[in-house]
């Protein structure tokens, strides 16, 4: 006979319950702590429209980005007046649409100003030695990674392209 006495087998259903909440309880720690850790690294003003736009709503709904009116649920935030998890997570989606779309108008912006670089470099006569005008530095940037058109390439295993690179941001105020 294959049987587990009775003591025995609830010990071990017990200790593998156990088990099992300790590792879901982690599971929700971490969780709530990389919230967390969010919350710290999205700006106040992100929060500060999201509570004007709930103050400035009717008592009896909020309106969503879309335009739709949905019930309010009851309070916002938690008892302390900090964000609750999903106004946090909320918030972080839409702070790293803002920075994608601040990325992206850096882009053009660069764009723009390299064909004006090059434009003036052909109307004087003077060649551009000092700045690299074949590529923008998110192009650059992503290559170095391996990552993008120029990954590809071994643009980012080029040691003196990617110095000239770097002095190029040094005089436009970036820092390494």
């Amino acid at each position: 006979m294959n049987t587990i006495p009775e003591s025995i087998s609830s010990s071990v259903t017990s200790t593998a319950s156990v088990h099992a909440f300790q590792n879901d309880r982690r599971r929700r720690d971490n969780i709530n702590d990389r919230i967390q850790e969010l919350l710290s690294l999205i700006p106040t003003d992100f929060f500060k429209e999201y509570y004007n736009n709930l103050e400035n709503a009717d008592p009896g709904s909020v309106e969503t980005p879309s335009g739709a009116t949905t019930p309010k649920l009851k309070g916002t935030g938690t008892r302390d007046g900090k964000p609750n998890k999903g106004q946090i997570l909320t918030q972080a989606v839409e702070y790293i649409t803002f920075l994608q779309n601040e990325v992206d108008r850096r882009n053009r912006e660069e764009v723009e100003l390299i064909l004006k670089v090059q434009k003036l470099s052909k109307a004087t006569g003077i060649p551009i030695t000092d700045i690299n005008v074949d590529n923008t530095s998110a192009e650059v940037e992503l290559a170095n990674i391996g990552v993008g058109p120029l990954a590809s390439s071994g643009h980012s295993d080029n040691h003196a392209e990617k110095k000239q690179t770097e002095e190029a941001h040094q005089h436009m105020g970036y820092e390494y």
